[in-house]
């Protein structure tokens, strides 16, 4: 049986989530909201971080490698009347390296989002100058990612990782009062992440408070 260990609050974890519920795998959860003990998880984990997944002999963390193995593992299509299907995999065959890409560019982002929420909980003031940089590559990243965001995501006809990635950190972004991404300047992105959130697997998946 798969086990994955997360945070309710956790963008990254929230990924992996959706990706389960729309491939239809039952999984066991471990929830924790806030830290782990570092004695609990080291063992298994030395990034010491989640998501972390135990399935088919395998202890994997990092998101979106847990979601490389799970399209990997389990390439059936579920059957779903949910539209638009979810992609067959994580990125285009014919436009491969584009799309991982735009999934690092996503991880960035994410990344920038999440450090500026721990160290704004850590103490740090706006006057940081590492805390404003991080800012500056989130809205660097939108501004890529906008122009490569068509009116059906980034990857047409499909809800592809690439969607599931940008919105995840976004919300959790938009909760934590970290990052307005609603402004203005990203329409193509801000049109995606309202499309997504009447989503079953969205729905059900919302990040707590």
């Amino acid at each position: 049986m798969r086990k994955l260990l997360y945070s309710d609050g956790s963008p990254f974890a929230r990924k992996v989530r959706i990706i389960l519920d729309e491939k239809n795998l039952p999984c066991e959860k471990d929830v924790h909201n806030g830290l782990r003990a570092i004695d609990s998880i080291r063992d298994q984990n030395p990034a010491l971080q989640v998501p972390t997944l135990y399935d088919r002999g395998k202890v994997l963390w990092g998101s979106n490698l847990i979601i490389q193995h799970l399209f990997a593992a389990y390439p059936e299509m579920p059957d779903s009347t949910t539209q638009p299907p979810l992609s067959p995999s994580i990125a285009r065959q014919d436009q491969y390296w584009e799309d991982m890409l735009t999934l690092t560019t996503i991880e960035s982002m994410a990344d920038a989002i999440v450090t500026y929420r721990l160290m704004e909980l850590g103490g740090s003031t706006a006057e940081n100058t590492f805390m404003n940089r991080q800012l500056t590559r989130v809205a660097s990243c939108l501004d890529w990612l906008e122009q490569r965001c068509t009116s059906e995501g980034f990857w047409p006809g499909t809800l592809s990782v690439m969607d599931i990635n940008v919105m995840c950190p976004l919300i959790y972004g938009e909760s934590r009062k970290v990052f307005d991404f609603r402004i203005g300047r990203w329409p193509r992105i801000v049109a995606l992440v309202e499309r997504l959130q009447t989503r079953p697997s969205v729905a059900s998946t919302r990040i707590n408070l």
